[in-house]
């Protein structure tokens, strides 16, 4: 099995991990606030889950599953309408911080997918699987606290409905996409201090 990298790359300021309604809801955002953005399917297997679809209408109450199917139409005719750059079809296969030795920002986030790799200087991960996500955070060297989304905000990461533990409402899920959006505009191109790579 080969580690080398796919031979095709990008760049864009930021990188939405998955395409339902949290993925679909912080890439509307981002687009609002001038943010360049490229939203892929939830990573695969063997890396953090974060496979939106996840949250089945079938787990939330009538009102909220009907809730849920509206938003969802409006916020697929919207990131269709602004032609957003949304890859449905394409999955993050493995996320990195890697070194930036000749630019400003000493760390950038590297998205791999099947038909290359994202540079990126912002993440956003939504719905990610609780046990794979603590097993990703080890591997930065970060443990869930209470400073935890602040310390990941440092170097560029950011959560929709990750470190809960129950499934969040739809309206929950979409307040957490506009302060995501806040954030990742806030922060987006800052430089981070002090980490070190995770290979």
């Amino acid at each position: 099995m080969s580690t080398s990298l796919p031979a095709t790359s990008e760049s864009t300021t930021a990188v939405v991990i998955g395409t339902g309604l949290s993925g679909l809801a912080v890439a509307g955002e981002l687009s609002r606030r001038g943010i360049q953005t490229v939203t892929v399917h939830g990573l695969e297997s063997g890396a953090p889950s974060t496979m939106t679809t996840a949250l089945r209408v079938t787990d939330l109450s009538s009102d909220d599953s009907a809730e849920y199917l509206q938003v969802m139409r409006h916020l697929r005719n919207h990131v269709t309408s602004l032609g957003l750059d949304v890859r449905a079809t394409v999955s993050a296969q493995h996320l990195a911080l890697v070194e930036r030795p000749e630019a400003k920002a000493k760390f950038r986030w590297a998205v791999r997918t099947e038909n290359g790799v994202i540079f990126a200087d912002a993440v956003v991960l939504t719905r990610c699987a609780h046990n794979q996500f603590r097993r990703f955070l080890a591997e930065l060297g970060f443990s869930l606290g209470e400073t935890l989304v602040q310390e990941l905000a440092g170097i560029g990461l950011f959560l929709i409905g990750v470190a809960d533990l129950s499934s969040p409402s739809t309206r929950e899920l979409l307040r957490q996409a506009k302060a995501v959006g806040k954030a990742v505009a806030a922060v987006a191109g800052r430089p981070s201090n002090g980490l070190v790579a995770a290979r």
